[in-house]
C-alpha cells in the first residue's frame, strides 16, 4: 500500500503542470524520492510543432519536481526504429541542466517501435549501472503518436512484473488497446489519449489539487455505505467482510457464495453474506465434515427376515440371495437353481446340475473331451498294442488287427505276408518276372532293353548313349559299337578319328598362288590384296579406289591392301587422313563472325572492333556482359510477408531472371529463403538455364516463421558462394552479386555479415517492401547506394526493380568489374604470338608425319613393281 501511495504522488506530481498558476506563488509538492524515465516518440509521423509540445510537456512537469540526487532523478528516452538514451537517472542533479538537455534533442524520424523502447528501458535505463536506486518507486511515462510497429504486450508485462510502474500518454494517432496493453492497472488512473499534443497539459490541471494530498475520508464519508478509506489527494470506499463493492463504487451488496457456487456442499448450501453452511436431501444425513452426505442403512437397523443378504436403498431395503439361488415369491427366503432344469442342449450324453453351474457326463466306453460337452470313443489302440505287425482298428469297447496294402492278414489274425502276384501265372513278360509289393514288373536278359510296354525286350544300341570316341558314324552290335569315315574322308589307325583326303597333295600346278583342299576336291586362292580372275586359277590385285573413293575429299590413291587420300594445290589434308582444309578458311566457311574472321592455320577465329568485347558464343560483338556473373538471391519467408505477397516475391525472382543470360559459363544464379531459420533452395550449380530456375522458383514452398537476416547474410557468405555450391573461382574475375529481399526489421543484428559480404567482394543489393527497416536496408547495400538500394512501400509495386537492377549490374561491369582485355595491349599480342607459334609448330610437326607415310608407301609401290 505504501509503495502505491508513491506512485500515485509520483502520477500527480508528473501530471500538475502549472499553466494555469504562477509557478513562483506556490511550493513545489514533496513526494518523496522517485526515479521517473520519460520514453517519448521520435518517429517520422511526428511533426516538428508537435515534438516542440512534448518538449514542452517534460519540462514543464520538471519545473514542478523537486530535483536533486536524494530526492527526484529524471532521465529522458527517445526511440523511433532504434533507441536513442538523452540522458540517464544519474546525468544531472538540477533541472536546468535537464531542461538544457531536453532542449537538445533532435528527433530520430523514423518507424515506430515502442516495445524496442520499453525493453531498453528495463534493462538499461532502470538499471544500477545508469542510476536507478533500490527500494524507490521506478515510474516511466511513454508518450507516443502512433500504433507500435513491433509486439509491446509481452515486454510491459516483464516491465511492470520487474517493477517499474507505466503510464502511456497517447496522442492524436494512438492506438487505444496498445495503450492499455502497455499501461499498469487500473487503466482509468495509468492511460491518457487526447486528440492532439498542446491538450497533453491538461493533465496538469486535472490533478493540480492532488499535489499535496490531504485524508479526503476527514471531511465526509464522500457517499461510501460502509468504509471510506483515504488515499494521497484521493480517496475510494470499502466494504465490510462478506460483502462486495457495486459499480458505482460506493453501495455494497452482500455476497452470495451459494449463488456464485463458491461452495463445496454435497447436496443443499445455505446462504448467509459472505458465508454458507451445508444439509442433506431426504433420506440421507449429514457427515462429520458438516459438507458431504451419506444415505440412512436401514439394514443396519437389525433385520432378521432376509434368509441370504440385505440390501438397503433410498427410505428402506431388500432381500438378495447369494450367487446360485434365486429370491422365492416371499421375496425372503431362496432356492439353489437348477441349470439343467432349463434345458441344456450342449451335453452330448448327459447333464449333472450342481451349486452356480453343472457338467456333463459320458456314456460307457466313451470319453469327455477337452470342450467339457462333447464326448469321444476311448481309443483302444492308443493305449499301446504291439500285437498288430501292421495297424490296430479300435472298436466299441475292443480293437482288431488290419494288414497294408499289398499284404494278407495270417491265420493267428496279427502278422501279414506279402502277396506274390507272379505266382499267380503270368505268360506276358517276354523274358523275366520280378515279384514287387502290391504288383509284379518284367525284367530283360543281359544286353537287352526293356520297351515302352513293359513287357517286350530290345537288343541295347550302344551308338545311342551318346558316344564320342567315333568321330563320324557309330555301328551298333550285340554288347558294343564300331566306327566308319563319312565319303571323302579316311579312317585312321586308332580306328575311331577321320582324316579328309587331301587332293592338292596328289600334284596341282593350276593354281598361280595358292591350292585350297576341301572335301572330294580343291580350289585356287589368291593372296591378300588380290583377287581371283575370271578362269579360277589366276590373280590380279586389287584397286580399293575402284570401290568409291573412301571419303577423301579430292584424290583416292590405291596401294596394296589399302589406299590413301591426296589434296589439292592450296589445301592440308587433315588428321583424319581424308577432308581437305583450305590454307584461309575464313574464304571458304560460314564463320558467323559479327564483325571479323581473322584466319589460323587449319583453323580461324572472330575479333570485334574497338570498344567492345566478344560475348562467350565466340561470334557476336557487345558492349556489356551482364550475364556473365554469380548472383544469389536471399529473400524473406517471414510470416509478415503473407502467403499472397510471396507469390508477389517468387514473380519479382522470376522477372530477375527473365533480364538475364542464364548458361553455365554467363549467369549462375542460387536462391536462398530465410525466416527463423535460413534453407537453400537451390545452389548456382544446379540449374543452367531460365526455364529450369523459374520452375524451380514457383514451387518454393513459404517458410512463414520470424526474419533473421543476420543468419542469411552469415550463410550467403560461407556458403552459397563457396566453389561447392557452384560459384566460379576468384581467379576468373566474375562478379559476384547478392540481393536481398525483405519486409521487415531484422530480428538479429547484420551489421558483421553484411560488412564480410562486400569485405569478400560480392557486391550487395538491398530490396525493401513495406515494414522494412531503410537504416538495415543501407547497411546491406553497396556504394553507391543509389544504385543498390530499392525500397517501395506495396508489394505490388516491386516489378520495376528487376530492370533498375539489371542496368546497374550491367552498369557496374562496364565501369571495369570484369576483366576484357583489350585486343591490341601489349600482354594480348604477346599471349596470341605464343598461340600461333604453338599452332604453327602443331602443322609442322604433322606435315613431316605425312611427309614420311608417303616415302613409306611409294616404296612399297616400287617394291612390288
Amino acid at each position: 500500500m505504501t509503495r502505491a501511495l508513491v506512485y500515485v504522488g509520483v502520477l500527480i506530481a508528473i501530471m500538475a503542470v502549472t499553466e494555469a498558476r504562477p509557478k513562483s506563488a506556490e511550493p513545489k509538492c514533496k513526494s518523496g524520492p522517485v526515479d521517473l524515465v520519460f520514453i517519448i516518440d521520435g518517429s517520422r509521423s511526428v511533426r516538428a510543432h508537435e515534438f516542440e509540445t512534448m518538449r514542452k510537456f517534460m519540462i514543464d512537469i520538471i519545473h514542478e519536481l523537486d530535483i536533486g540526487l536524494e530526492a527526484t532523478r529524471v532521465g529522458v528516452v527517445q526511440y523511433s526504429s532504434q533507441v536513442q538514451n538523452v540522458f540517464s537517472l544519474k546525468a544531472f542533479s538540477k533541472s536546468a541542466q535537464m531542461v538544457k538537455a531536453i532542449n537538445e534533442i533532435i528527433p530520430l524520424a523514423q518507424g515506430t517501435m515502442t516495445g524496442l523502447a520499453i525493453r531498453y528501458a528495463m534493462n538499461v535505463a532502470f538499471s544500477a549501472e545508469e542510476g536507478a536506486r533500490p527500494n524507490v518507486p521506478h515510474v516511466a511515462v511513454i508518450v507516443t503518436d502512433g500504433r507500435p510497429q513491433d509486439r509491446v504486450a509481452e515486454v510491459a508485462a516483464a516491465a511492470r512484473e520487474s517493477g517499474i510502474e507505466i503510464y502511456a500518454v497517447g496522442v492524436a494517432r494512438a492506438d487505444m488497446t496498445s495503450l492499455r496493453a502497455m499501461a499498469s492497472p487500473p487503466f482509468e488512473d495509468h492511460v491518457f489519449l487526447v486528440e492532439r499534443f498542446d491538450l497533453i497539459h491538461q493533465f496538469g490541471l486535472q490533478f493540480q489539487d492532488k499535489l499535496c494530498g490531504m485524508d479526503l475520508c476527514l471531511e465526509s464519508d464522500h457517499g461510501c455505505e460502509h468504509i471510506c478509506e483515504s488515499s494521497p489527494g484521493s480517496y475510494h470506499c470499502l466494504c465490510l467482510p462478506g460483502y462486495t463493492l457495486n459499480e458505482d463504487g460506493k453501495t455494497c451488496t452482500p455476497i452470495d457464495l451459494c449463488a456464485e457456487g463458491k461452495h463445496d456442499c454435497d447436496q443443499i448450501c445455505i446462504a448467509s453474506p459472505g458465508s454458507f453452511s451445508c444439509d442433506c436431501n431426504t433420506g440421507y444425513m449429514l457427515n462429520d465434515d458438516k459438507r458431504t452426505c451419506t444415505m440412512i442403512d436401514y439394514c443396519s437397523f437389525g433385520n432378521d427376515s432376509c434368509e441370504h443378504q440385505c440390501v438397503s436403498v433410498l427410505n428402506g431395503f431388500n432381500c438378495r440371495c447369494n450367487e446360485g439361488y434365486s429370491l422365492n415369491d416371499d421375496l425372503k427366503t431362496c432356492t439353489m437353481i437348477d441349470y439343467c432344469s432349463f434345458g441344456n442342449d450342449s451335453c452330448e450324453h448327459e447333464c449333472v446340475s450342481v451349486l452356480q453351474s453343472f457338467y456333463c457326463r459320458c456314456h460307457e466306453g466313451y470319453t469327455l473331451n477337452e470342450d467339457e460337452t462333447t464326448c469321444t470313443m476311448i481309443d483302444y489302440c492308443s493305449f499301446g498294442n504291439d500285437s498288430c505287425e501292421h495297424e490296430c482298428v479300435s472298436v466299441l469297447n475292443g480293437f482288431n488287427c488290419r494288414c497294408n496294402d499289398g499284404y494278407s492278414l495270417n491265420a493267428d489274425m496279427k502278422t501279414c505276408t506279402m502277396i506274390d502276384y507272379c505266382s499267380f501265372g503270368n505268360d506276358s513278360c517276354e523274358h523275366e518276372c520280378v515279384s514287387v509289393l502290391k504288383g509284379f514288373h518284367c525284367r530283360c536278359n543281359d544286353g537287352y532293353t526293356l520297351n515302352d510296354d513293359k513287357k517286350t525286350c530290345t537288343m541295347i544300341d550302344y551308338c545311342t548313349f551318346g558316344n564320342d570316341s567315333c568321330e563320324h558314324q557309330c555301328v551298333s552290335v550285340l554288347k558294343g559299337f564300331h566306327c566308319i569315315c563319312n565319303d571323302g574322308y579316311s579312317l585312321n589307325d586308332e580306328k575311331k578319328t577321320c582324316t579328309m583326303i587331301d587332293y592338292c597333295s596328289f600334284g596341282n600346278d593350276s593354281c598361280e598362288h595358292e591350292c585350297v583342299s576341301v572335301l572330294k576336291g580343291f580350289h585356287c586362292r589368291c593372296k591378300d590384296g588380290y583377287t581371283l580372275n575370271d578362269d579360277k586359277k589366276t590373280c590380279t590385285m586389287i584397286d580399293y579406289c575402284s570401290f568409291g573413293n573412301h571419303s577423301c575429299d579430292h584424290h583416292c590413291v590405291s596401294v596394296l591392301n589399302g589406299f590413301y587420300c591426296h589434296c589439292n594445290d592450296g589445301y592440308t589434308l587433315q588428321e583424319d587422313g581424308k577432308t581437305c582444309q583450305s590454307d584461309n578458311l575464313c574464304n571458304t566457311v560460314e564463320h558467323g563472325c559479327e564483325h571479323q574472321c581473322v584466319s589460323t592455320p587449319g583453323s580461324y577465329h572472330c575479333i570485334c572492333p574497338e570498344g567492345h568485347v566478344l560475348q562467350d558464343d565466340g561470334k557476336s560483338c557487345g558492349t556489356c556482359r551482364s550475364s556473365n556473373i554469380d548472383l544469389v538471391l536471399l529473400i524473406d519467408g517471414s510470416k509478415s510477408v503473407r502467403p499472397q505477397n510471396f507469390e508477389l516475391v517468387k514473380q519479382f525472382v522470376n522477372q530477375v531472371v527473365d533480364q538475364l543470360d542464364v548458361s553455365p559459363k554467363g549467369t549462375r544464379v542460387g536462391l536462398v529463403q530465410y525466416s527463423s531459420r535460413v534453407r537453400t533452395e537451390f545452389p548456382l550449380s544446379m540449374y543452367q538455364t531460365k526455364e529450369e530456375i523459374k520452375k524451380a522458383v514457383m514451387n518454393v514452398d513459404y517458410m512463414e516463421k520470424g526474419t533473421m537476416t543476420g543468419l542469411a547474410l552469415k550463410h550467403m557468405v560461407e556458403n552459397s558462394f563457396s566453389e561447392a555450391d557452384g560459384a566460379r573461382p576468384a581467379e576468373k574475375n566474375i562478379p559476384r552479386v547478392g540481393l536481398v529481399f525483405t519486409d521487415g526489421r531484422s530480428q538479429d543484428d547484420i551489421q558483421e555479415w553484411a560488412k564480410k559480404a562486400k569485405e569478400a567482394g560480392i557486391t550487395m543489393y538491398a530490396v525493401g517492401v513495406g515494414k522494412a527497416v531503410e537504416d538495415e536496408l543501407r547497411e546491406i547495400a553497396s556504394e553507391p547506394m543509389e544504385k543498390h538500394f530499392f525500397y517501395t512501400a506495396d508489394f505490388t509495386a516491386i516489378s520495376q526493380i528487376a530492370e533498375n537492377l539489371k542496368l546497374n549490374v550491367c552498369a557496374a561491369e562496364s565501369q571495369g568489374e570484369i576483366e576484357v582485355k583489350d585486343p591490341c595491349a601489349c600482354e594480348s599480342l604477346v599471349e596470341f604470338q605464343q598461340v600461333m607459334m604453338s599452332t604453327l609448330d602443331q602443322l609442322n610437326q604433322k606435315l613431316s608425319a605425312m611427309t614420311k607415310r608417303l616415302e613409306v608407301l611409294e616404296s612399297q609401290l616400287l617394291t612390288r613393281k
